[in-house]
């Protein structure tokens, strides 16, 4: 992976389903609003059409191995930098993120058990200037998602 070379700042928040992520994130979103920044939010896995394979083999509705899983995501990832944060970088725009490669780390080992298999696919990409890791317990997580979905 590649330090981000563009003038916007690109931001990710990272965490379990439930941690809180999405939160802090439009709260960060409208912290740079409310100071006159240029910001943008977006999330991964996308609204685009591989976004929406993953979201629903996520929900149930098909299945694939879990390699085939990942290159979905990787896929995901370089039309969301082409289309969307890229873009937004070059022009000065901040970017913030929530899901990224520490979570296609996380989530992606737990079935693919070459973690180096894992990093080639992503090298390409950029890193964050800024990764927030929220750290919450499992057991909070599971509370939040029951109450809220």
């Amino acid at each position: 992976m590649k330090k981000n070379p563009y003038s916007g700042k690109f931001i990710v928040l990272e965490g379990l389903d439930g941690s809180g992520t999405s939160t802090q994130a439009n709260l960060l979103f409208n912290y740079f609003k409310k100071q006159g920044k240029k910001v943008y939010l977006t999330s991964e896995p996308t609204s685009s059409l591989i976004g929406g394979l993953i979201k629903s083999q996520i929900a149930g509705d098909w299945q694939s191995s879990s390699e085939c899983l990942q290159l979905l995501f990787t896929a995901d990832r370089a039309y969301h930098l082409e289309k969307e944060i890229i873009p937004l970088l070059t022009r000065g725009v901040a970017v913030i993120c929530t899901s990224y490669i520490l979570s296609t780390l996380a989530y992606g080992n737990l079935g693919v058990q070459d973690e180096k298999w894992l990093m080639e696919i992503n090298k390409k990409f950029i890193w964050p200037d800024f990764t927030f890791l929220l750290k919450v317990s499992a057991k909070t997580c599971i509370q939040r998602i029951k109450k809220e979905r």
